[in-house]
């Protein structure tokens, strides 16, 4: 059983664009495409401690759900693991879909109200609730 918690790290565009200027590449940072920013925030993502991460959790402090509320410039969901989003949260939202792991399941406990993913069921199992021990159906 493998248990995933969905995190959101929110990457405002001048913490992305202080860590392109510590990087010293020569290439001013207006002239990133999309792909390149969602690249950037995945390594700042990739070199940034816990602590650091902090920051960029929302409610965590520093950045709020209207932070990541915008119209979606790009978005990458190529690999299992992470969904990559540029917003510009200076234009109101379209409706969207909602965004499904389809490689996961979701488990909620009726009993303790605990959510939970399992990857990769080929049929349903009998499944205990990792919080509170019991079947969930």
């Amino acid at each position: 059983m493998v248990i995933h918690k969905i995190v959101t790290f929110i990457f405002t565009e001048e913490q992305l664009k202080a860590f392109w200027e510590k990087k010293k590449t020569g290439v001013p940072f207006t002239s990133l495409t999309n792909e390149q920013h969602m690249k950037l925030a995945e390594e700042m993502l990739q070199h940034s401690s816990h602590s650091q991460l902090q920051q960029h959790l929302i409610d965590g402090g520093w950045r709020t759900k209207e932070d990541m509320k915008g119209l979606v410039l790009a978005e990458d969901d190529s690999r299992e693991h992470i969904h990559v989003e540029i917003v510009d949260t200076s234009i109101p939202q379209r409706p969207s879909n909602k965004l499904f792991i389809d490689r996961l399941t979701e488990f909620t406990c009726s009993d303790c109200q605990f959510s939970f993913y399992v990857r990769g069921l080929q049929t349903l199992p009998s499944v205990l609730c990792p919080s509170c021990g019991k079947t969930v159906q």
